[in-house]
């Protein structure tokens, strides 16, 4: 690492300053805290990402498919949002990292008033071409009002922010009381995470290394949220990537597990290490 690389040298969970490495390349390097056990980037060259990587290339590029199949992202975006449609009388829905707007749209369907934002400039105008309430920003300065809806969804976003503290602060500001927030991260708990380190693609600098800064497990992701104002409601999990639940039916249990269902295997799965990802609701206090 050169020393005009990008450093972080607190734990952006608990802020502890003690960490030991968890991985390294020469582009980058993770770290875990040895105090809330969350797994973070520690420095970076300040070249890793090209200026507008969050553009055209990156939504349809050879593994992204963003917008095909657009009827079954909307109608799993609407299964999703029967979680946190359990726990509050809802009228209006954030998307935070609203890609093509399948939530937006999902929310529509189930008569929200719904908006979203996205870092990227090309997948907004996507959303604007399809008429649908959306903005540029990113995730430390929302460009909504103060109270102004009543779910915000966070799926797959909070990974990419290296100041997830500001970035749920900001959620809690554009909540209204009692309002709440799901999010999705990938499972630091995923075996693979752990024992092909070097291999796995959360890490690698040329795939999901140069977009990611953080790496949550459920007691680091719930201590984050407490820590920002907001009480755990709900937490489940997803055991097996969807698609390939669909290629083996033995596997299709894996998406029965979110927000219910069978919880002896949910944890039998805890335990073997098989999660993919992590789902949290939690309530604006």
């Amino acid at each position: 690492m050169t020393t005009n690389a990008l450093t972080w040298s607190a734990c952006p969970v608990c802020e502890a300053r003690e960490a030991t490495s968890y991985v390294s390349f020469p582009e980058l390097e993770f770290g875990r805290c040895i105090a809330c056990g969350v797994v973070y980037k520690r420095s970076e060259q300040p070249d890793l990402r090209p200026a507008e990587f969050y553009e055209k290339s990156y939504f349809h590029g050879r593994k992204s498919g963003r917008d095909k199949r657009f009827e079954h992202r909307v109608h799993k975006a609407m299964r999703h949002l029967q979680g946190p449609l359990q726990f509050v009388q809802a009228r209006s829905l954030l998307d935070i990292g609203c890609s093509f707007g399948y939530v937006i749209e999902a929310g529509r369907r189930l008569g929200l008033e719904s908006a979203g934002c996205d870092i990227s400039e090309y997948a907004v105008s996507v959303c604007n071409e399809r008429g649908y309430r959306a903005k540029v920003a990113n995730l430390e300065q929302l460009p909504f009002e103060t109270g102004e809806f009543d779910i915000v969804v966070m799926k797959h976003v909070l990974e990419h922010t290296p100041q997830p503290r500001r970035a749920l602060q900001e959620v809690t500001r554009v909540l209204r009381p009692g309002g709440v927030v799901m999010v999705a991260v990938p499972d630091l708990g995923y075996w693979k995470g752990d024992y092909q380190r070097k291999s796995y693609r959360y890490f690698r600098p040329d795939d999901l290394g140069q977009q990611h800064y953080v790496y949550y497990t459920d007691d680091s992701l719930r201590l984050l949220l407490e820590h920002c104002g907001f009480e755990v409601l709900a937490q489940s999990k997803a055991v097996f990537h969807e698609k390939r639940a669909k290629k083996n039916p033995l596997l299709r249990v894996g998406e029965a597990l979110r927000f219910g269902g069978v919880w002896a295997w949910a944890k039998s799965a805890k335990a073997l290490r098989m999660r993919r990802e992590l789902f949290f609701i939690a309530r604006k206090k």
